[in-house]
């Protein structure tokens, strides 16, 4: 299975941020569409880094709910990418060896969508449930 086979049932589009953003802005896009993540771009489409509701909070813990700053100053800057062609069971391990829950899949050098544990979870239980139902009927029709 290839992350591809996730985005297949996709139908939004990949929310993001400029470096400059102020990061209420982007805290505000993030609640309104009930994501925890966004991917940051560059002025020329590149992925610039990546913001996540951990970022957030980490910035907020260690500045004491100073909120008037950027988001370059609290995204994450080193991010682990993928390709729509990546093993999702790979993109499982690394997410789970790295203590992450988002990677972006890019399309060189330019975010085109983001993979979440969740989406991944999703997946798998989908692709269980299917398997289930396949092994149930031939069960029934050996009978």
């Amino acid at each position: 299975m290839r992350v591809k086979d996730i985005l297949e049932n996709r139908n939004g589009e990949l929310l993001s941020v400029r470096p400059e953003t102020e990061l209420r802005e982007a805290a505000v896009l993030m609640s309104e569409n009930a994501i925890s993540a966004l991917v940051v771009r560059s002025a020329d489409g590149l992925l610039a880094g990546i913001l996540t509701e951990r970022d957030i909070a980490r910035h907020f813990a260690r500045n004491g709910g100073a909120s008037e700053t950027t988001v370059a100053s609290v995204m994450t800057i080193d991010v682990i990418t993928c390709s729509a062609e990546h093993d999702v069971g790979e993109i499982a391990e690394i997410m789970s060896e790295s203590n992450i829950r988002h990677v972006p899949i890019v399309k060189k050098g330019a975010p085109v969508d983001i993979v979440s544990i969740r989406d991944i979870v999703r997946f798998h239980i989908s692709a269980l449930q299917s398997e289930n139902r396949t092994l149930r009927e031939l069960v029934a029709a050996l009978d």
